[in-house]
């Protein structure tokens, strides 16, 4: 974890962090970022707050950040309110980014909660816009895209979309099943690939200020190969996370459906689905947020069927 008592006794880390940000030394802010894994936190450096965010030091992780940082980097010269990396370190082990932080507040109501829905309409035509950009800036000519998506489908994900957690209770187990059942009948032979796909597009990494869009966060590739798909994903992550949000909802699902037809925007809710119910069921078991998505899950997989997916 990225608890920064734990941080401030790494002065290694915070050497190296100094270092990529061109001072002397570097002050961890008291303060861990929201997230589910608490690997992000705050450092001064100089009149400068910056964001350092550790990534798990798997085969290739060196390599799959710094193409993180060039992605980035592109998609700001095309316009789009990321923030700005400094670049990739490693101290010790550990593998990390360092980014300036961008100013604003989280869209998300609070964790599990939806955002204000005024806020959130008044939003939405800034974000499509942003992931417009995001159309053919992928970098690699044979992404694997979507293939390790649908596996987390049939067979789960590393951490993540885990069938055991969903085959624990009855509700879970006949949603897995509906939406495996879903997504095998709606694979057409190709998808998209083209585009960067931020991949978490919800409204935790979209920050606001002043009621106007001042960034999307919390950008990483994990593995080989992901960073780049089709950016209707990002659109069904939006539609997914505020589907409890009526006046936008149709317009949501419009775009997604103008850039991915209905097969692959079926199969990306139903990852989706599997993805936050499962994490839900998991981390918050019995809460009012595990409820919502699952409200959520089954509306998404019933509203697919209706419209002949």
């Amino acid at each position: 974890m990225a608890d920064h008592e734990l941080v401030q006794r790494d002065p290694q880390l915070l050497d190296a962090v100094a270092r990529l940000a061109g001072v002397d030394r570097v002050l961890v802010v008291a303060e861990t970022l929201r997230g589910e894994s608490r690997s992000t936190f705050a450092v001064a450096a100089g009149d400068h707050e910056l964001v350092v965010k550790l990534v798990p030091g798997a085969q290739g992780a060196m390599d799959n950040q710094r193409r993180l940082v060039r992605l980035v980097r592109d998609l700001r010269r095309r316009g789009y309110p990321a923030p700005e990396y400094l670049g990739v370190g490693e101290a010790g082990g550990t593998i990390f980014t360092v980014q300036r932080r961008l100013p604003g507040q989280t869209l998300q109501g609070g964790p599990g909660l939806p955002p204000e829905p005024g806020l959130f309409a008044a939003l939405l035509p800034s974000l499509l816009t942003a992931i417009e950009l995001q159309r053919d800036a992928g970098d690699l000519a044979y992404p694997p895209w979507p293939a390790w998506l649908l596996d987390t489908i049939e067979t789960g994900g590393d951490g993540y979309c885990l069938h055991a957690t969903m085959r624990q209770a009855p509700r879970t187990a006949a949603l897995l099943g509906c939406l495996q059942t879903l997504a095998r009948r709606n694979r057409p032979d190709q998808a998209r690939a083209r585009d960067v796909v931020h991949f978490d597009m919800n409204p935790a990494n979209i920050l606001h200020a002043g009621g106007r869009l001042s960034g999307v966060v919390d950008w990483n590739i994990p593995f080989d190969g992901a960073g780049q798909g089709d950016r209707g994903f990002d659109v069904a992550t939006l539609l997914f996370y505020t589907y409890d949000i009526g006046p936008t909802r149709d317009a949501l699902w419009e775009r997604a459906l103008e850039l991915s037809g209905l097969a692959w925007t079926t199969v990306y809710l139903c990852h989706l689905s599997l993805r936050q119910a499962e994490w839900s069921r998991r981390h918050s078991p019995g809460s009012a947020g595990e409820e919502r998505f699952l409200a959520i899950a089954e509306a998404v997989l019933h509203d697919c069927e209706a419209q002949g997916a």
